[in-house]
């Protein structure tokens, strides 16, 4: 369940928070950039659970009441050595490129998708901090919530 925005903050409180694609849809598709947005995200989700992934975690300012957010930010946690040999490749392309439109250089993911997926362990935020550690902090480095995207049923 995504529980309510924070008033004081406008983001989602503090704790990991598990929901589906399709509650997330139902949640934060309130504008026509969310909606462009989470069809990049499913198109990810599904890449990585093709993978075997099973640990996939969002949040930024599309986990706010923000309503145009520049993306849909993320990591995903390695379940194995060989997911690399499973993933497409597509959604491993850390190459930066010219996204004319926005002025800036970015992964193919977000240029095609508006989503940008790390990898835990395998990459950092900073030295000696994970993506998990550095998602649940605001940029004033204040705790927010994420959520946890799970399979239906789930």
């Amino acid at each position: 369940m995504i529980p309510a925005f924070d008033p004081a903050t406008g983001a989602l409180p503090t704790g990991d928070h598990r929901a589906t694609l399709e509650e997330i849809e139902g949640r934060f598709g309130f504008t026509p950039r969310r909606h462009w947005l989470l069809k990049g995200l499913r198109a990810a989700v599904k890449a990585f659970s093709a993978a075997g992934v099973e640990d996939i975690f969002i949040d930024g300012s599309f986990g706010t009441e923000k309503l145009d957010p520049g993306d849909v930010a993320g990591y995903w946690v390695e379940p194995d050595a060989s997911v690399y040999d499973r993933i497409d490749p597509y959604w491993i392309d850390f190459e930066m490129i010219l996204v004319p439109h926005a002025r800036k250089w970015k992964w193919r993911m977000w240029a095609d998708h508006g989503v940008e997926f790390f990898i835990h362990p395998a990459m950092q935020a900073k030295p000696m901090v994970g993506f998990p550690e550095f998602f649940r902090q605001d940029r004033e480095g204040l705790p927010r919530g994420v959520i946890q995207i799970v399979r239906s049923g789930s």
